[in-house]
């Protein structure tokens, strides 16, 4: 029996003798060395990026002042309307009689499309259009932004809002009836008429455009710190269908929460705005300001009369908690405020944490009414979308009905049907998505062998951490805190062997990793093979380094952040700066006639004051070398010289 294993044993290590020789990529692998071209080439990289807008700042300004030189009459139009302070010319008289300086001045121009066609003149104003929250963008409030560019691009997430009256009237009508939904009344439903067709720009452009034609998906997922806040939405069938990629938090702590709120009965009134749940819902808040004043937190409501409701609670409750109304009037960030909103106003926002309330209730007898109003409607399940996938670190669920006070045969409406399995899910913490869980990849032999080696050697492992598209290999648990991951592992298996790019599998997924509070650690299959014992103390020593971080959380980070100039990237001088000139001056004589200036000694005194590399137009050059050249007055036969020079430096860079 032995024999055989052995015969095998000897036969696949010749083979694998005779590719080491053979492939010498194979056999000359080094792994420590492998790391370090790794590494060099995520700091290239994030060099790259890093230094691209001190580039992109230098071309802009070199066509600026292009642009100045070509176009003098709309240069000094533009300086005229700049020094101003009253009476400007409207917006659409400037754009259409200097169109190539104010575009050169300010090439990324950021307005709503229904201002576009007020504030801009009917021509092709730009090379490129982009519309950001195309979901949202109905095609005939769009046609005056695409007529106005030569080029598109439309972005948005079609399983997100669609345009809604809301938006289109800017109101906020507390039109109790108009949230109801009466199922046999829904042909009437003008709102569910208007989505059976291309409601938004992006829908008419995905049928113009379909993939892979004309359409890129973007399928990271990056606002939510921990999986399980997008996994929902993710394993919807009706919504991503596992496309999403994601990545598992370095914590297991308690990110969705479900609260129940009692039922109380004979109370009338609150089938759409439970008073008991509004009370809830402010004390959540009081709870959130004083455990976590350092995060920012939204309120989202089902209807308006019960955002109205919260909002007029919060504000008597404020009057006399000053932590409340401390926290209420915070900034957070990226200029966040707490807010309050109904489903309908609620896309493009996003907060830390995300207090959910329903609001509906059951009637005074105990019974469900199934009144969910917009999740009622036709495409209730995208508004559902937007509202649990806000949160960027945790989310609380408050209802007045359980998972099972819904009977499935009542809820004819996708979006009510999915609001169910949500509160399923958020009853379960985040874990149960019943028969959509996704099965992980199983673990190949040489990952097994990891596993069992690691194990042996003392590390506590979870193995292919995750909830989507992307596993973790191994996840080491903290030896106290056993919900707390302390490293992730990673082998050069299939989950790295899946990327298409270096930048994907090298920087970009574990620089997301580590954004989430992993450390991390690579193994080497090869490296593996030939020396295991020194790879598994390889690991414990990372394990080790990377709980010590942990345990003292206030020590320096070994990561400094880098200016994009240290790096040796020359940065653009500051633009009301005095640069230092790099050539000497050259010597002038006193009382020299400009025609008495040869064009070599003219040449020389403009290369040494475009020395300092400021960007300047024409005009700014020939006013500084005749002031160096001691004219105080500039004569036809001074700006012809001067001019001449300069076109001549002009051209020979060019040529260059």
């Amino acid at each position: 029996d032995q024999a055989t294993e052995c015969l095998n044993f000897v036969w696949y290590s010749s083979v694998l003798d005779s590719l080491n020789i053979v492939d010498p990529l194979l056999g000359n692998f080094d792994g420590p060395a492998h790391s370090r071209n790794v590494e060099e080439f995520r700091r290239a990289d994030r060099k790259h990026i890093n230094t691209t807008p001190t580039r992109i700042k230098r071309l802009v300004a070199e066509h600026v002042v292009a642009a100045r030189d070509l176009y003098p009459q709309e240069s000094a139009l533009v300086t005229r309307e700049a020094a101003k302070k009253i009476r400007h010319l409207p917006v659409r008289t400037l754009f259409k009689e200097a169109p190539h300086v104010l575009t050169a001045l300010k090439p990324c121009w950021a307005m709503s499309p229904l201002v576009v066609p007020q504030v801009l003149p009917p021509t092709q104003c730009f090379d490129v259009v982009i519309f950001d929250e195309a979901s949202q963008v109905t095609p005939e409030s769009a046609v005056g932004s695409l007529m106005r560019a030569s080029q598109a691009v439309v972005a948005g997430d079609p399983k997100q809002l669609p345009p809604t009256s809301f938006f289109a009237s800017g109101s906020s009508q507390d039109d109790e009836e108009s949230e109801r939904y009466d199922e046999q009344e829904e042909e009437l439903d003008t709102s569910a008429a208007m989505t059976r067709n291309y409601d938004s720009i992006l829908e008419v452009m995905g049928a113009l455009l379909p993939a892979p034609i004309g359409t890129k998906r973007l399928l990271w997922h990056y606002r939510s710190k921990d999986e399980r806040l997008i996994a929902f939405s993710n394993s919807q069938q009706g919504l991503y269908d596992w496309s999403l990629t994601t990545f598992p938090g370095s914590r297991n702590d308690e990110v969705i929460t479900h609260e129940l709120v009692p039922f109380v009965e004979g109370r009338i009134g609150q089938e759409d705005s439970v008073s008991d749940e509004v009370e809830a819902v402010v004390r959540a808040v009081a709870a959130h300001a004083r455990k976590r004043p350092n995060e920012s937190l939204g309120v989202i409501t089902m209807s308006i009369k019960h955002k109205n409701r919260i909002d007029e609670s919060l504000r008597r409750a404020r009057q006399e908690d000053d932590v409340l109304e401390a926290y209420i009037d915070k900034v957070f960030g990226q200029n966040e405020k707490f807010f309050v909103k109904n489903l309908e106003r609620v896309q493009g926002d996003e907060r830390d944490a995300i207090l959910m309330s329903t609001g509906y209730g059951k009637s005074p007898e105990g019974r469900m009414r199934y009144w969910f109003g917009p999740l009622n409607q036709q495409g209730g399940e995208r508004r559902l979308n937007v509202a649990v996938t806000r949160a960027r670190s945790r989310i609380d669920l408050i209802t007045s009905f359980s998972s099972a006070d819904l009977d499935p045969t009542k809820l004819r409406a996708v979006g009510a049907q999915m609001l169910r399995d949500y509160v399923k899910y958020c009853e379960s913490g985040g874990t149960d998505l019943g028969q959509r869980t996704r099965p992980s990849i199983e673990l190949n032999a040489f990952e097994r062998d990891v596993r069992d080696q690691l194990t042996a050697a003392g590390l506590a492992l979870e193995c292919q951490v995750g909830a989507s598209g992307y596993w973790i290999d191994f996840a080491a648990k903290h030896p106290i805190e056993p919900g707390r991951y302390v490293l992730a592992i990673e082998a050069d298996g299939a989950m790295y062997h899946s990327s298409e790019t270096a930048r994907d599998r090298d920087r970009l997924r574990q620089d997301h990793l580590e954004r989430l509070g992993w450390k991390f650690h690579r193994i080497w299959s090869t490296d593996w093979f030939h020396h295991r014992e020194r790879e598994v103390a390889r690991t414990v020593d990372a394990f080790n380094a990377a709980l010590g971080e942990l345990e003292a959380p206030n020590a320096p980070s070994t990561v400094q952040p880098q200016r994009a100039d240290e790096d040796g990237a020359a940065a653009s001088p500051s633009p009301g700066g005095a640069q230092a000139r790099t050539l000497p001056r050259p010597w002038r004589p006193d009382g020299r006639q400009i025609t008495e200036y040869p064009d070599f000694e003219l040449v020389k005194f403009m290369h040494w004051i475009m020395s300092d590399d400021q960007l300047r137009t024409k005009e700014e050059l020939i006013a500084i070398c005749s002031k160096e050249l001691g004219y105080d007055r500039r004569g036809h036969r001074i700006v012809e010289a001067l001019g001449r020079v300069i076109d001549a430096i002009q051209r020979a860079d060019r040529t260059s």
